[in-house]
């Protein structure tokens, strides 16, 4: 009898397994909206851009888009449960492909393409095919948009291996080498995942996480003289630019 890998067998029931289950799915949508307008706030794109969203999950980051006006969206995922979702919440273009071949096989570009929370997936062959089919999908000076696992958090084990289709956590200087590779400005920006102030509940986290961030910075200087690029969230955002 032939058997499936668990990898195999958890991708091809996913939504089922792992993200019809997780606390940021069984929150709600409006949370979910608000917190992912908190966390990019600035590196939102113009309404006019063309995006390009890969693993786009339940369409959450795609519906918060379209609510801000924009209106040539395109997702790509695999898992079929997960895009009749999707396909129910924005009236995006829903492309239901392996996102590395798809890239590899697209005929238009993109003003900005999205990953959050899908690089971790990808073995590290994989993930440099997928960095380069980014690139090529994009438009002269165009943006690349990630949330990834971050490895030099205390916590990153928690993200890692919170899921057991990940195979990497990334540092800053991973992302830094992929640009040189892929085809991206080595200039890469990176912003940390942490407590926004929204309310008073939210301001008290923030200001613990403050005085927590700090000893995680003076820890490293002290251990190792430098504070490591100053990034230190269990999930971090990260964007590149095109060449």
């Amino acid at each position: 009898m032939k058997t499936s890998s668990l990898r195999h067998s958890l991708l091809a029931s996913y939504h089922a397994t792992t993200s019809g289950v997780s606390s940021a799915y069984r929150q709600g949508l409006g949370r979910t909206l608000r917190q992912l307008e908190r966390r990019v706030g600035d590196w939102l794109p113009s309404t006019d851009a063309a995006v390009l969203d890969l693993g786009c999950g339940h369409g959450e980051w795609l519906r918060l888009l379209w609510d801000r006006g924009h209106r040539d969206l395109t997702g790509v995922n695999l898992s079929e449960e997960e895009l009749a979702i999707a396909r129910q919440l924005v009236p995006a273009q829903f492309i239901g492909r392996e996102v590395v071949s798809f890239l590899e096989e697209a005929e238009r570009q993109w003003d900005l393409i999205s990953a959050f929370h899908f690089l971790e997936h990808l073995d590290k062959d994989a993930l440099l095919r997928c960095l380069r089919g980014i690139s090529r999908c994009l438009k002269p000076g165009g943006l690349f948009l990630a949330m990834t696992p971050n490895a030099l958090s205390p916590f990153s084990g928690i993200v890692r291996h919170w899921d057991l289709t990940h195979e990497w956590a990334f540092t800053p200087p991973n992302f830094r080498q992929l640009a040189v590779l892929s085809g991206f400005s080595s200039q890469v920006e990176f912003r940390e995942c942490g407590p926004i102030p929204h309310g008073f509940a939210s301001l008290c986290r923030w200001l613990l996480w403050k005085w927590r961030r700090q000893t995680i910075r003076f820890w490293l200087l002290v251990e190792t003289g430098s504070d490591k690029g100053g990034v230190y969230t269990m999930d971090m955002l990260i964007r590149m630019r095109k060449a």
